[in-house]
């Protein structure tokens, strides 16, 4: 399999969060050290003022933990859904981070191949995690033990809007490519858990939804289309330019 790579939001959004929270960091321990500095001179002003910096940015150092946390869960599961992939042969293409032009849509995987196109929204959730219908619930076991609901996006929302983006943007080409009015190929869509510890519960789900375990097998045995190698080829090079 060829792999192309986009430029990287969630790496991006790791680096911005590293400068922030050094940045907060030192604002801290300069906090500390004013608030220190007013008990020994015993300047209740210089208390207060560094009390405030250092409880204020200590608190937003935490945050900003558990955000880079969960960017890097999710660039860990990225990661994941990539190495099962690379045991296709070269005739897959796949292209990593992709963003359509004045859309707000953020394609993780895009597989391109001789049996279809394949988009793959990626989530490294660990925990429970129900999906009934469009509904989706998740809970996951505390540090100390204790049972408690997550947070979590809509899936089977996320994804829908980024295949219907993604047809909407490839129709707009298709003359061009293929010569019809619309895209010529079926778009798969599916929700692919990387996690290990991430059990999964489903009833009547409206989209694909797949353990990353499973993820090489179901495309293997796709056959809902076909796609000549020149028709892979135009594709990819019309999203690669994006």
């Amino acid at each position: 399999m060829r792999v192309i790579n986009k430029k990287n939001f969630v790496k991006e959004m790791l680096s911005g969060l590293e400068v922030r929270s050094i940045l907060e960091i030192i604002l801290t321990a300069t906090g500390f050290f004013v608030m220190t500095l007013g008990i020994f001179r015993n300047d209740l002003l210089a208390f207060f003022v560094g009390g405030f910096v250092f409880v204020l940015c200590g608190y937003m150092y935490e945050l900003k933990l558990t955000q880079a946390r969960i960017w890097r869960a999710g660039l860990l599961g990225q990661k994941k859904v990539e190495e099962v992939l690379l045991k296709l042969d070269n005739r897959y293409i796949l292209l990593n981070n992709l963003s359509l032009p004045f859309k707000n849509c953020d394609i993780d995987h895009l597989l391109v191949g001789p049996n279809g196109v394949f988009l793959i929204e990626t989530k490294n959730y660990k925990g429970e995690i129900s999906c009934t219908g469009d509904l989706w619930e998740y809970q996951k076991v505390g540090k100390m033990g204790g049972i408690y609901k997550g947070y979590i996006t809509n899936p089977s929302r996320q994804l829908k809007r980024n295949v219907w983006e993604l047809k909407s943007f490839l129709d707009k080409k298709s003359k061009r490519l293929f010569g019809s009015n619309e895209f010529p190929y079926w778009i798969q869509g599916m929700v692919v858990f990387t996690n290990e510890e991430a059990v999964l519960n489903t009833k009547d789900e409206t989209v694909v939804i797949l353990k990353v375990n499973d993820l090489y097998d179901y495309i293997k045995n796709f056959k809902k289309t076909k796609i000549p190698e020149d028709d892979i080829e135009k594709i990819a090079s019309l999203l690669k330019e994006l």
